[in-house]
């Protein structure tokens, strides 16, 4: 006879579901605690079948009292992440994929972390985003990195339309002692790719794009065509969840596929970080102050898991 997985919300459902299919003389092997429920493998045994009936009914109670206050432990972690995520306005159908006892290992399998690669050769990278998104500032913060690593990036902006866009990014630029080249069309941009040297990184701040706009999509195809620019958006924390959904699938179909989160050290919630990262934008660094030389740390499950529920707990002591 072939063995069969029944899964019920404890051993009692578990074991009714096995009998339901494979009768009541069904032998239940084996069974173990799951995310959802209780995890039973039975099987049809018609030669132990007064030892099924004498015993399977014995077996389950035993079974369910043993193992009761593990399970109960379990729903409390479960729950408890739920009403984490809740309070950060994760949507609920994402609360329903990353509710788990092991919160660090649900958002690995559901949300991609990676890295910036600034080897020689590597395509250049493009910050894009929303207005104040924290583009400019995202650029100064990578910029330094590099200069710190004798590895200095040729720096371009096209953000020409914010007033004092320019001055700001050129007052870090000018500290890093690295030029800045501002292109507004794409002859100066292309012009601008020109003055790259020996393979060098370039980071390119770009003004703001209003996704809604029906030209959005052709201005960033058009910087990623000139320049073949990798795409990433600046999300900032704190904003509607659906909203950053939606504008982060208009800068999906654009190209981009990593993202970067900023504002993270200031505000409380982050719901609308991870509902853009699970839009499928791999998820980066994150903004952890204003300080261009050290303001950016490598997101991880790990940190991602541990921020949710540190600031939770922050507002709860503080409530």
């Amino acid at each position: 006879m072939e063995n069969e997985i029944f899964v019920g919300i404890n051993m009692k459902d578990a074991v009714r579901k096995a009998r339901a299919n494979l009768g009541e003389t069904a032998l239940i092997v084996s069974e173990r605690i799951v995310d959802n429920g209780v995890e039973v493998v039975a099987r049809k045994d018609s030669a132990e079948r007064v030892f099924v009936e004498n015993n399977t009914e014995e077996l389950s109670e035993s079974f369910v009292d043993l193992q009761k206050p593990a399970y109960e432990e379990e729903i409390k972690k479960i729950s408890r992440i739920s009403d984490v995520l809740k309070w950060h306005r994760v949507p609920d159908a994402l609360i329903d994929v990353l509710s788990s006892r092991n919160f660090e290992a649900t958002i690995a399998r559901n949300i991609q972390f990676g890295s910036f690669s600034f080897s020689q050769a590597k395509r250049p990278l493009a910050l894009v985003g929303t207005a104040g998104a924290g583009k400019s500032l995202s650029v100064a913060k990578l910029s330094s990195r590099l200069v710190l690593s004798d590895n200095p990036p040729l720096v371009i902006t096209t953000d020409r339309e914010r007033a004092g866009g320019i001055d700001q990014l050129a007052t870090h630029t000018r500290r890093l002692g690295l030029p800045l080249i501002v292109a507004n069309d794409k002859k100066t941009l292309q012009q601008a790719m020109a003055q790259r040297r020996n393979n060098q990184p370039v980071l390119i701040d770009t003004a703001p794009i209003d996704p809604y706009d029906e030209n959005a999509l052709a201005v960033l195809m058009e910087l990623e065509s000139v320049t073949r620019a990798e795409l990433c958006v600046v999300v900032p924390a704190g904003y509607d969840s659906e909203e950053t959904a939606d504008v982060a699938e208009l800068f999906w179909n654009a190209g981009a596929r990593m993202m970067i989160a900023s504002r993270v050290d200031q505000v409380r919630r982050l719901g609308n970080i991870i509902t853009a990262a699970a839009c499928g934008l791999v998820m980066t660094e994150y903004g952890v102050s204003d300080n261009c030389n050290a303001g950016f740390e490598k997101m991880t499950a790990g940190k991602l898991a541990a921020l949710l529920i540190k600031k939770t707990e922050d507002h709860e002591k503080n409530r």
